[in-house]
Order: C-alpha cells, then sequence, then structure tokens
C-alpha cells in the first residue's frame, strides 16, 4: 500500500472515530474537524474551521484551558487532559472531558490534535452526587458498613467513608470508576453475571459474596445486598448496595472447613470402621467399615436396618444395648459381637459406641476394629498350648509305660525259652509278648506325638518318599478309592527322619481313605513355597516366613465340622467307632511334623472333603 493510501485510510478512521476530534494550530485557531463534532457542540466541522478554542471555551475555565496549553508546549512529549464547560451552539453550556496531543512538528500532522466527548450526564450525575452527600452524608459517615450507589453502568456515584477506609482510596480515586473494578479479576465475570441477571429479571434485591482488593492489594471479603433502582419511567438507572467486611467469618468458615476436612480425612483413611447410626440405619460409614462387612458403602447405606448386618444370635444383645445407652443416661458402651459379611462369612469385631449427633439429630457412634484375626490367634495359642499340655503329659505316661513294657518284654522272653516244652503255656506266653508289642507300638505314637523320638534326619526328596509310600498305600486303601500324585519337579529337599516322613504320610493317606466309606480321590501333591507375612498358613501356623516343601493330601470324603477339626490332632481323639481306631494317628502325624520343625494346617468342610498342608522346611545345599 503506498503511502498517500495509508494517510487517506487513516483519515477515514480519525473521520468515523466516535470521539469528537480537531486540529488545532499554534494559535489555538481550529483548522479542521471530524464528523463527530457536530454531536458534542452542535457545529459543523466546515463551521467550526477558523474559530479559536478558546471562544468555545466558557470563561470560568479559560484559565484551565490556557493551562493545559501551556503544559502542552512545555512537555510537549506528554499528552494533556482536563475537563471543560463549552458554549454548545444552540447557547446551552455542557461539559467536555478531552485529551490533547502536541503533534505541531509532526510533518504529517503539524497541529495539537484534541479528542474530547460530551459528558454533561456524568457531570450532573457527580453534581447530583455531590448535592445528595451534603444532604444525607451525615447519615453514612458513621457507618461500619460500606454503602455505595452506582449508575446503570457501574460507575459510583456515591460512596460513604467507610467505602474509603476499607479501600484505602481518597473519594476522588473512587468516583467515576466501576465497583466492579475492586472485585478480584476472578470473581468479576461472575459479579458481572449474578448482577445482570437481577437487572434483566427484575430481582429488587440480592445478595452476593466476593473478594475485593484495596489500593494496597490486601483482599478483603464483602458479603453484599445490592438494590437495583428504576426511574419513573421504569427504566435501570443504577443500584444501590450495602456491603459488610466479613473477611474474618470467612477466614473462621475456611478454618472450620479446612479442619472437618482434615478430620474427615483422617476418619476416611482410618484402618478402625466407623459407622454413624440413626433410627437403625446407617447414615455414614467410612471405607474401612464398608471393607470389614464386605459391602460397598452404597450398598449399606441403602440397608433398612444396620442390625440385619449382626449375628442372628448378637441382635437382641446389640439391641438392648444401644436401646438403653440413649436412654438410661450413659453416654457409651463398648460390644465384642459378631457380624455377617456379604460373602456369607462371620467376623468378630469389637464396637465401642457413643451417644453422638448428625445433622442435628441423634446419632450413635459406633468405632469398630475387626478382632477375627486376633481371636483366631488366641484360639490358635489355646489349643497349642493345650497340645503342649497332652503332649508333655502323653510323653511322661509313655516313658513311664515304656519302662514297664521293657520290663514285662524282658520276664516273658525269659519265660517263652522256659517253657519251649509246654506248647500250650509257650501259645501263652508269645500272646504276653505280642500284647507288649502292641502296646510299645501305642508308646511309640505318642512318644513321637510328644516329639521326645530320637530321630535320624537326613536330606530328603520328599518326591522319593512319596512314590515308594504311594506304591504301598495303593494296597491298603483298596479298589474303591483312587490315589493321584502331582509332584513338582525340582522339589527342595528336606532335613527329615525318612521313617517318620513315610509314617506322616501313610497316617494322613489312611486318613483319608478313612473319611471315604464309599470311595473317592486321594490326592496328593508336593511343591516348593516361600511363606510371607501376611500368609493366612503363615499366622495358622506359627512359623517363621522362609521356604518351605508342601505336602499336601486331600481327599473328596465326608468333611470336618469346626468343632471336629478343633480336636483332630488330639490324642485319642477319633470320630471313628469304638475298636476302629486308636485316635492316635493323626497326632503321630503332628508330633512328627512339629519335632522336623514344620506344621500342619487343616482345611475341611461337612461333606467337601478335608485338605491337610504339612510345610517342611527346605534346605539349602550347604545345610546338606
Amino acid at each position: 500500500m503506498s503511502e498517500t493510501a495509508s494517510l487517506e485510510q487513516l483519515a477515514a478512521l480519525v473521520n468515523f472515530s466516535a470521539d469528537a476530534i480537531v486540529l488545532v494550530d499554534a494559535d489555538g485557531v481550529i483548522r479542521w474537524a471530524n464528523r463527530a463534532t457536530p454531536e458534542v457542540l452542535g457545529y459543523q466541522p466546515d463551521d467550526l474551521i477558523g474559530l479559536r478554542v478558546r471562544d468555545l471555551v466558557e470563561p470560568e475555565d479559560r484559565e484551565a484551558w490556557g493551562a493545559l496549553v501551556r503544559r502542552l508546549f512545555d512537555h510537549p512529549e506528554t499528552p494533556a487532559m482536563g475537563s471543560f464547560r463549552c458554549r454548545h451552539r444552540d447557547g446551552s453550556v455542557c461539559w467536555t472531558e478531552g485529551v490533547a496531543r502536541n503533534l505541531l512538528q509532526e510533518p504529517r500532522v503539524g497541529a495539537i490534535v484534541v479528542h474530547y466527548r460530551d459528558v454533561t450526564a456524568r457531570k450532573e450525575t457527580e453534581a447530583a452526587l455531590a448535592a445528595t452527600e451534603a444532604r444525607y452524608g451525615h447519615l453514612f459517615a458513621l457507618a461500619a458498613d460500606i454503602i455505595f450507589e452506582a449508575d446503570a453502568e457501574g460507575y459510583f456515584r456515591f460512596v460513604n467513608p467507610q467505602t474509603l477506609r476499607v479501600f484505602g482510596y481518597d473519594i476522588d480515586e473512587v468516583i467515576g470508576r466501576r465497583f466492579t473494578e475492586f472485585v478480584r479479576a476472578d470473581y468479576r465475570p461472575g459479579i458481572l453475571k449474578h448482577y445482570y441477571q437481577q437487572t434483566t429479571q427484575g430481582v429488587a434485591n440480592s445478595y452476593v459474596e466476593f473478594p475485593a482488593i484495596t489500593k494496597d492489594g490486601r483482599e478483603v471479603w464483602l458479603g453484599q445486598n445490592a438494590w437495583i433502582v428504576f426511574d419513573a419511567a421504569g427504566q435501570y438507572t443504577g443500584m444501590q448496595a450495602v456491603a459488610r467486611d466479613i473477611t474474618e467469618r470467612r477466614r473462621a468458615e475456611q478454618a472450620l472447613r479446612a479442619a472437618e476436612e482434615k478430620y474427615r480425612a483422617l476418619v476416611e483413611q482410618s484402618l478402625v470402621g466407623v459407622y454413624i447410626l440413626q433410627n437403625e440405619r446407617l447414615v455414614y460409614l467410612n471405607p474401612k467399615a464398608a471393607d470389614i462387612l464386605g459391602y460397598t458403602q452404597r450398598e449399606l447405606l441403602d440397608l433398612p436396618s444396620a442390625f440385619t448386618l449382626l449375628h442372628e444370635q448378637d441382635r437382641s444383645l446389640v439391641v438392648d444395648q444401644l436401646t438403653r445407652l440413649g436412654t438410661s443416661g450413659a453416654s457409651s458402651v463398648q460390644l465384642t459381637v459378631r457380624g455377617q459379611r456379604k460373602d456369607g462369612t462371620t467376623v468378630q469385631v469389637e464396637a465401642y459406641c457413643t451417644v453422638s449427633e448428625f445433622g442435628n439429630q441423634p446419632a450413635i457412634l459406633a468405632t469398630v476394629i475387626d478382632i477375627s484375626d486376633r481371636v483366631k490367634l488366641e484360639d490358635q495359642l489355646r489349643q497349642a498350648q493345650k497340645m503342649e499340655a497332652v503332649g508333655r503329659l502323653a510323653g511322661g505316661i509313655a516313658h513311664d509305660f515304656n519302662n514297664l513294657l521293657t520290663a514285662i518284654r524282658g520276664n516273658a522272653e525269659l519265660m517263652s525259652h522256659r517253657v519251649k516244652k509246654d506248647p500250650a503255656m509257650a501259645a501263652e506266653v508269645d500272646e504276653i509278648l505280642h500284647a507288649a508289642d502292641r502296646a510299645a507300638s501305642l508308646t511309640r505314637q505318642l512318644l513321637a506325638f510328644s516329639r521326645k523320638q530320637v530321630l535320624q534326619p537326613i536330606a530328603l526328596d520328599i518326591n522319593e518318599i512319596v512314590a515308594a509310600v504311594s506304591r504301598m498305600a495303593r494296597r491298603l486303601i483298596g479298589a474303591g478309592v483312587q490315589l493321584h500324585l502331582e509332584l513338582a519337579p525340582s522339589v527342595c529337599q528336606i532335613l527329615a527322619d525318612p521313617a517318620q516322613v513315610e509314617q506322616v504320610l501313610l497316617n494322613l493317606i489312611v486318613n483319608a481313605r478313612d473319611a471315604m466309606p464309599n470311595g473317592g480321590l486321594i490326592q496328593v501333591n508336593t511343591a516348593n513355597v516361600k511363606l510371607k507375612e501376611g500368609d493366612a498358613d503363615l499366622s495358622q501356623t506359627g512359623l517363621a516366613p522362609g521356604a518351605y516343601v508342601l505336602l499336601v493330601v486331600s481327599d473328596n470324603g465326608i468333611g470336618m465340622d469346626q468343632a471336629t477339626q478343633a480336636r483332630i490332632f488330639e490324642p485319642f481323639f477319633t470320630t471313628k467307632e469304638t475298636g476302629r481306631g486308636t485316635g492316635l494317628g493323626l497326632a503321630t502325624v503332628y508330633g512328627i511334623v512339629r519335632q522336623t520343625g514344620g506344621a500342619i494346617a487343616v482345611t475341611s468342610e461337612r461333606e467337601r472333603g478335608a485338605s491337610f498342608r504339612v510345610y517342611l522346611p527346605a534346605v539349602t545345599g550347604d545345610a546338606q
């Protein structure tokens, strides 16, 4: 584009500007005016050319105009601004506000450029505001709240002293500015939308809270009531507002919310279950509370009664205790009860219940700990202590009985030599020896249970033991029972007495056979395992974490209930008919496994078979 074309385009833009623009020479004579000048002073552009600006300014303001011109010549690089009363062509006086720039030395301009606009309405408003202040200022001077009035475009027309005190401005720094300029930037769109909706929907009064910024950059929160104002013709003319400094209240609320969020986070992340109960229904629970019962939080909140989660034998106790808690004056109660998990299993819990409130209504707050593992460990400890006591007793009896048997058998052998010539007497002595052998076998089993046998441990491959025993076991279990082996390759060696391990395996296979009177399947598995903290069998057996060889003997027979499982390793305990077992088979297994440094665990349900898991410590090459 050529320079001439650019200048023409610029001239067109200036000519069509919404502001009045005139070019003035060094003597103050107007040399050019744009098309907007009639809107301000009523003169057509051609009528203004040749007139002096000073002559258009009212006499009272000519000195101010002269001062503005002097500033332009003293500091030509700085624009000068001012407000002046001017005489309109129709004889009326109007207020103008303008900006002048000295471009006399600019070759393409060579004039003083003056932009100005009609601000008569605003000046009249300011004058009216000043009059209002004079009349009503004393009513607002001592007010503790911010009070202001704004015009239809949001410009301040009046503010009380408290407004200036809060924001730190002088009166002339506030009047004529939009009140939204003082609103924090990120809140401005929302505030503008709020008041736009209020005015367009004709809502007389509204309340809103927002942060405002003071002159020194501080943030204050205001709670503002605003009334919209209409003139006699029903046109919206502005708003009147009363605002209160609510900074301290907001800080207190924020601190309260922070504390609530902190304690809620503590409750939500707690390892203790927290329940709040109102009229039998759960109204709050944390994630751990849902986890204890195996439900989702929503599933529990939707239950019509929380008492259905209790074991049926414990419901009446809990209902009675909680009813008394609310009526007897007691503030808390501690309960140990059983709950029903979603999967049908039972969980043992310890609950501490207190009278509380939720949503301003009475409630019961319960903190609950799952003590199922603790109860199980206590049961295991009691069982171990019982087995230890029984073992000591059985070992002592077996030791003394063995001494007696030694004497009986010794004397019987001497007698057998003396009565060889008397067949009848020899037969009776043989019966004595046979009975002594059977009694000795029992004492050996008792000694095995009590872990008082002398073992001869060597490094063994348990797969070889299983293979050898299985050949003999197949003859023992009969045709109706199948024996299936599933042995892990490269299984670790164990340090054990081979004869004792054979006895363990044989006893378990025979026990499985007896549990399947109508035939079935016996499964024998071996594997290398590593027990670590948290494994169920680690806590059940009391073993230390580490590497073990696992021997599993399972059947699909009649199974056992919990009461039977609690006693199966006791000496002389049996579920078989009288005369069909001594009750020492599993007791012997228990004793041998424990003496070898391992442990045995069982899983069983009625009519769903049983699985015995024997853990024996794995040994390294160095140990071998």
